[in-house]
């Protein structure tokens, strides 16, 4: 696969929270990166609701302090990554017209079983999922007409393992990408579906390590796996499933 004719010259990438990035694109963000290909990522919430690995954060770490403390985590693995912008959604320039800027938070999930999640019990206006498609969609659309990507890359409709945000993300990526008339493209939840063309990127596995180091309060690198902040372990792979998508 030819990143460039598949990607154009500049790929906005839209995750749901700090290291979804990495974890699911880090790879393509860096070979992309290496071929020229400029690389925007929009990351839609903080992941308030996420755990800290005991021993990175203080115990008594305020909601606030470890929201700040993923960001700068954030901003160093994009760094490592090549990244060219980063943005927030609700934030301007993905703020639609004129309106104020407005904070997505984490909407949180419970895990249905091994390997797949699903919508958490509790309701906040401030989540991303309680956000209509339509405004933030239209938050999206005002970033593109400021960067003017060639492409947007998100997840399918499975949203990798079925995190409510993940799930919307994609909602709001594919609604955007329709509106502004840009080709969407999508990270196939299931690597080895074929409908989506795979692609093997090993070159770039220490990039992609040492950005996934930077997230010390989510995930501990080993040397053939991750642990997420939960325990669960996660053989690590620089392979990535690709297809043009149905703009939503």
């Amino acid at each position: 696969m030819n990143l460039p004719d598949l990607l154009g010259e500049r790929a906005l990438f839209v995750h749901a929270h700090p290291d979804d990035e990495t974890l699911s694109t880090g790879a393509l963000i860096a070979a992309c990166s290496h071929s020229g290909i400029d690389t925007v990522v929009v990351t839609c919430t903080r992941g308030e609701r996420g755990e800290a690995v005991t021993g990175v954060v203080p115990a008594d770490i305020s909601a606030q302090e470890l929201t700040e403390f993923r960001e700068r985590e954030l901003e160093r693995a994009v760094g490592v990554l090549g990244v060219t912008q980063h943005h927030w959604l609700g934030q301007a320039p993905a703020r639609a017209g004129h309106l104020e800027d407005r904070r997505y938070t984490d909407s949180g999930m419970v895990w249905l079983e091994e390997g797949v999640a699903g919508p958490a019990d509790h309701e906040d206006p401030t989540m991303l999922t309680s956000a209509s498609v339509d405004e933030a969609a239209a938050d999206l659309s005002a970033l593109i007409r400021t960067v003017h990507p060639t492409s947007v890359i998100s997840y399918d409709h499975a949203g990798t393992y079925g995190h409510p945000d993940h799930v919307h993300t994609h909602l709001i990526a594919a609604r955007a990408a329709r509106d502004e008339g840009v080709p969407f493209v999508e990270i196939a939840s299931d690597p080895h579906d074929p409908a989506f063309e795979r692609i093997e990127l090993h070159a770039y596995l220490d990039v992609v390590l040492e950005a996934l180091s930077k997230y010390r309060s989510q995930l501990t690198v080993f040397p053939d796996y991750i642990e997420h902040v939960g325990g669960q372990r996660q053989d690590f792979s620089t392979g990535v499933a690709l297809r043009r998508g149905a703009a939503g």
